[in-house]
C-alpha cells in the first residue's frame, strides 16, 4: 500500500488547505512544527507527548458530511475508514456499492452518491467529497456542494437491503477467520 498511500498523502496534502476548517489547519501546523523541533532535538522529542511526534491526520469529517470513497476493493475503504477514523455511517454507501456491483473502477463514485441521495442522506448545502484512485498509482478528489436537498429514488438501488449486506459481510468475516484459524493450525 506504499505507492497508494503516498498518492492519497499528496492529495490530502492539496485538498487540505482549500477544505479543512481553520481549527483543522492550526492543528495540522502545530504537529509539523513539533514534529521539526523533535527530529532536530532528541532532548526535546523526549519532553514532548509521544502523540505530538507522530503525524497528526486532520479530521475530514468536519470538511465533508459525505464521503465517496472508490471501491476498488474491501482493503481500499477498510485503510481510509481506519487511517481517516471514519465511523461506519461514512463508509457504508462505499461498502454498499462493492458489495451491490463490485469494483466497477471509476463509476463506483456515482453509484455510491446515487446510494446516499436514494437513502436520503443529502441535504441542501451538504458537502460531498468523491475519492477516486487509478492506475498508476493516481488518486483524485471531486468537492460537490448541493444545491438542495435530495430525495431521489434511483433504480439501481430499489430493492437494496443493508442489513442483509451487514450480514452477508459479516458471515463472510467469520468464514476467512476460521479459514486463517484453520491455516495456521495445519502450519504447526
Amino acid at each position: 500500500m506504499g505507492v497508494a498511500a503516498r498518492a492519497l498523502r499528496a492529495n490530502l496534502t492539496s485538498l487540505g488547505p482549500l477544505v479543512l476548517p481553520l481549527s483543522e489547519q492550526l492543528l495540522f501546523a502545530a504537529n509539523l512544527a513539533a514534529r521539526k523541533v523533535a527530529s532536530a532535538s532528541k532532548a526535546a522529542a523526549q519532553q514532548m507527548p509521544l502523540t505530538w511526534t507522530r503525524p497528526y491526520t486532520p479530521d475530514f469529517k468536519k470538511a465533508f458530511e459525505h464521503m465517496c470513497i472508490h471501491t476498488g476493493g474491501r482493503g481500499v475503504i477498510d485503510t481510509i475508514e481506519k487511517e481517516l477514523a471514519l465511523p461506519k455511517k461514512a463508509v457504508e454507501p462505499s461498502r454498499a456499492a462493492l458489495y451491490q456491483f463490485g469494483n466497477t473502477s471509476s463509476t463506483s463514485v456515482w453509484y455510491i452518491l446515487a446510494y446516499m441521495e436514494h437513502s436520503g442522506r443529502v441535504s441542501k448545502g451538504d458537502r460531498v467529497w468523491q475519492l477516486g484512485f487509478g492506475s498508476g498509482f493516481k488518486c483524485n478528489s471531486a468537492v460537490w456542494v448541493a444545491n438542495r436537498s435530495i430525495r431521489d429514488s434511483h433504480r439501481a438501488w430499489e430493492g437494496f437491503d443493508v442489513n442483509k449486506m451487514y450480514a452477508d459481510l459479516e458471515a463472510m468475516d467469520a468464514k476467512l477467520q476460521a479459514e486463517r484459524a484453520a491455516r495456521q493450525l495445519s502450519a504447526h
